[in-house]
């Protein structure tokens, strides 16, 4: 029960994006109504970002246990129990669902389960899933729907042996054999997932190279450390069609170097894009602007329509939850008065298989495409004294400056704890650092981190260890 229609704020959608701006603009002391159709949490929470990291923890604990014996430790038998696994995986997921559940009551916020249209520019129309309607009156709206798997021209998703991520986190058992279709960041967890845990893997990616929106040499160097793992990658590959045949799993034709290719495998996985959701939203009625299907908004997260405000994947771009949380944050101090920006230039992307990946900032080829003289910085970590005594040697920091001014444009890296280590170059980049600055702040010994140090001196040519 709603105690009252009228409200400071009303979030529509209680994603990542949309729970977050709704905790801010009660902190703020705004009344805001958080309106959600689906789970509390979202994507990220539900089917994204938590319960694939929950996998990749399972599956790179494996990666460890086969390296035991370099490291001294014998161990017999290893068997992997998948029911416990993705046990596991829910109760992660359901734990922290639960938690966002209490933040929401713990700040007074009205979560109103229904589908919400924008019905003017401050009326929400509210449609319960046991079809009762409300209408709420906000002075302020934020859309934060987020995104979801597209439908594809060329494979019949059935969730049974064509997969997107949502039917992959539910399956009851590791298919024998699976085919990724897409090799960034989404599509390459998943591989490296069932990979580990006993799966037949291949990788179809239409690109030249993995991660294709990535530094090249994050793409080179994890091409080797998939084959390492025994996991087929396809590169320069376009899937013409994905059918699952009643007897025989599932059957992929492709077109690779101009000829044609054809797998068969147990199960197909669809990662390779996603739409914004805004499906009867009410856009059109009010006369949001929208660019190739995404709300387009400035750097206040403001759209055109005044009082309108979009936050997380809707919006379009690197479509990462720590970037709708961001986005969240800035619309609720706007609403509120506060003066506040969204800096796209410093939004990370991480790869959190083993060893990870992650990158801020511009690649090599960006930089020189937007007319940068180049310089760049990079570190082995061969050369790692942290990385030898992990036995994660597969990897590096890259750093590529602007060469006239020094400052930092962006920031690769390859190796253990990749994913945390990259907030410290996204800080760099924030206070407009340059290589010489970084390369002489005293960073612990050993670690990881030592490896954006060097990378920073070798810039200069001045690296210590290489």
């Amino acid at each position: 029960m709603v105690e009252s229609s009228r409200y400071d704020v009303a979030v529509i959608g209680a994603g990542i994006g949309g729970y977050v701006s709704a905790i801010r603009l009660a902190q703020l002391g705004k009344k805001v109504a958080l309106i959600e159709k689906d789970r509390l949490g979202g994507t990220c929470l539900n089917w994204g970002c938590i319960p694939t990291k929950a996998l990749l923890a399972t599956a790179n604990l494996l990666s460890k246990v086969k390296q035991s014996e370099e490291f001294g430790v014998h161990i017999e038998k290893v068997t992997i129990d998948f029911e416990k696994v993705t046990a596991r995986k829910d109760a992660v997921v359901n734990r922290l669902t639960e938690g966002v559940r209490f933040l929401v009551k713990k700040n007074n916020i009205s979560l109103i389960e229904g589908k919400g249209t924008i019905l003017s520019i401050n009326q929400v129309h509210i449609l319960g899933a046991d079809g009762s309607e409300e209408t709420l009156e906000a002075q302020n709206i934020i859309i934060a729907t987020g995104s979801e798997e597209p439908k594809t021209s060329y494979a019949e998703i059935d969730e049974e042996r064509v997969l997107t991520t949502k039917g992959a986190l539910r399956l009851k058992e590791c298919p024998k054999s699976l085919a990724v279709i897409g090799g960034d960041v989404v599509g390459i967890e998943f591989a490296v997932i069932f990979n580990a845990l006993g799966s037949d893997v291949k990788v179809l990616e239409a690109a030249p190279n993995l991660f294709p929106r990535l530094d090249k040499d994050i793409g080179t160097t994890y091409l080797r450390i998939l084959r390492k793992k025994g996991i087929e990658v396809y590169l320069d590959t376009e899937v013409r069609s994905v059918n699952a045949n009643p007897d025989r799993g599932v059957g992929i034709v492709a077109i690779k170097g101009g000829s044609q290719l054809e797998i068969e495998t147990e199960k197909a996985l669809v990662t390779d894009g996603r739409k914004p959701v805004t499906e009867d939203l009410g856009l059109e009625k009010i006369g949001i602007q929208v660019k190739d299907g995404f709300i387009s908004v400035n750097k206040h997260m403001r759209t055109n329509v005044p009082g309108i405000y979009a936050v997380g994947d809707v919006t379009g771009g690197k479509m990462f939850a720590h970037m709708a949380i961001m986005q969240g944050i800035v619309a609720a101090e706007n609403i509120a008065g506060l003066e506040s920006t969204f800096d796209n230039k410093t939004v990370p992307t991480c790869l959190y298989c083993q060893p990870e990946a992650a990158s801020v900032g511009l690649s090599e080829d960006e930089a020189e495409e937007q007319g940068y003289e180049v310089a760049v910085g990079k570190f082995p970590l061969l050369a790692s004294g942290r990385a030898l005594t992990l036995g994660e040697t597969d990897g590096f920091a890259k750093i590529v400056c602007d060469r006239e001014t020094g400052e930092i444009l962006g920031v690769h890296l390859i190796g253990s704890n990749a994913t945390d280590v990259i907030g410290e170059a996204a800080l760099a980049m924030k206070m407009e650092c340059t290589h010489e600055e970084l390369g002489t702040l005293i960073h612990p010994h050993p670690t990881i981190s030592e490896a954006v140090m060097e990378a920073a001196k070798a810039v200069s040519k001045r690296s210590i260890h290489i």
